[in-house]
């Protein structure tokens, strides 16, 4: 499985002749490069693949653009809050589906949108999408702070009880605006999932931040420069 970074949230995973993109928002490659190698996916990336499918977990403008939106994927599946003007296949949390074959369960999330959990070839990838304990203790009142865990907690046991200890590749925030609580999410993340490989996303640019994190934790690994890619077995 080869998982290439876009940018933010957003990647592309390529397994044998499957391509799936999530959250792709800057149509822009980086200086010098096109492509995949440039952090954008093309047409030509798209048709290279006997499958495709772009899933998008909401449309906040750091996680869409509708330069993706236009191209030939098999299949696009979109979070409820998109404009009935964008075509897609609109997903609900709790529910369970197929793309282009391939089974699919979509899940809540803390902000607007959804999380995925799609499986290709007998492996299971989840993006979460803007998912994450969402608090600022110094700003926040005891009230929003339990009602941020409660939501976060609730989500989490859902997937736990679906998917813990199968997960193969998870996408997860680790945004450095949270400060001193910035891993808290994704440290719950990795014990109630036990996920084989965790890519930090939502980095803000922060790379240090992601390296940091993956040396307390075995099973991450980074990813913080568009067009950069990884290989899992």
């Amino acid at each position: 499985m080869k998982i290439t970074y876009l940018d933010h949230s957003g990647f592309a995973v390529e397994q044998g002749e499957t391509l799936l993109v999530f959250d792709e928002y800057n149509p822009r490659p980086a200086p010098g490069k096109a492509g995949l190698a440039g952090g954008v996916v093309t047409e030509a990336d798209v048709r290279a693949h006997a499958r495709s499918a772009l899933f998008l977990s909401h449309s906040h403008s750091d996680h869409y653009c509708r330069e993706v939106l236009a191209l030939p994927f098999g299949e696009t599946v979109l979070s409820g809050d998109f404009p009935a003007s964008i075509p897609g296949r609109r997903a609900q949390e709790g529910e369970s589906f197929s793309v282009l074959g391939l089974p699919v369960r979509a899940f809540g999330s803390t902000d607007l949108g959804l999380s995925y959990l799609v499986e290709v070839d007998g492996r299971r990838v989840f993006h979460a999408g803007d998912f994450n304990l969402w608090h600022w203790e110094d700003e926040s009142t005891p009230q929003e702070i339990a009602e941020a865990t409660e939501g976060f907690e609730r989500i989490l046991a859902d997937l736990a009880d679906c998917a813990a200890g199968t997960i193969d590749l998870a996408f997860f925030p680790l945004d450095p605006r949270m400060g001193k609580h910035t891993d808290r999410g994704a440290v719950r993340f990795l014990k109630a999932l036990r996920p084989k490989v965790l890519v930090p996303m939502h980095l803000q640019g922060d790379a240090a931040l992601a390296e940091r994190f993956a040396a307390q934790h075995p099973q991450v690994r980074t990813l913080t420069q568009r067009g950069q890619t990884l290989e899992i077995d």
